[in-house]
């Protein structure tokens, strides 16, 4: 490659540099991209939370409120995802990102947080996928399983419903869980979407 980029600035500056360089030397973009891989991929399980009924709730009850039941929603949510080995990466508005080691403790956490939110008369809608991703420092991910997470938990899953990709759902181990299985259509390509059947 041309010109090294440091690995002593901080990560969305490697990868910005990086990038530069991938655009000023189209000749090395596969070793540019190799050494972004190097630095950045990982595997993992993503989890993306969406509280229900935010917008509704603020027209109805006022923005104080409604910011009142996200940090309730948080102060519960991130304990419990934390004590199956989560980490939160990002918190947005009414949304939750955590990624996890495997798709079982995902599935396993977002499981008993349904439980527990349920009792407390909080509801969400949650998504999980499971594969290779870049991880730019402790608050960005990028990748096709955290994009379909995404579509998953905050625009398909209904109220109290975990919804897996299909990734997701072929890297469960040992799973007790039973599923429905339906495909839906995102962004022109079809998708098999596994559903947790909750007891």
């Amino acid at each position: 490659m041309g010109q090294s980029v440091p690995t002593n600035i901080p990560d969305d500056e490697q990868l910005a540099s990086l990038l530069q360089l991938r655009c000023q030397w189209p000749d090395q973009i596969a070793a540019i991209d190799a050494e972004i891989r190097d630095r950045f991929l990982q595997t993992h399980a993503i989890v993306v939370l969406d509280m229900v009924g935010f917008s509704r709730k603020t027209l109805e009850k006022g923005i104080i409120s409604a910011l009142q039941a996200i940090h309730s929603l948080r102060d519960m949510a991130v304990p419990i995802l934390e004590q199956y080995g989560g980490r939160i990466f990002k918190i947005e508005a009414d949304n939750l990102y955590a990624v996890f080691a495997n798709s079982d403790l995902a599935l396993h956490a977002t499981d008993q947080l349904l439980t527990r939110l349920n009792a407390a008369d909080v509801h969400v809608s949650i998504g999980i996928g499971y594969g290779d991703v870049l991880v730019i420092g402790d608050h960005e991910i990028y990748g096709n399983e955290m994009n379909l997470a995404s579509k998953l938990g905050e625009d398909i899953a209904s109220d109290d419903e975990i919804l897996l990709t299909e990734s997701a759902h072929d890297f469960l181990s040992q799973s007790t869980h039973l599923f429905d299985i339906f495909t839906q259509e995102i962004s022109g390509v079809t998708l098999t979407i596994y559903q947790l059947q909750r007891r």
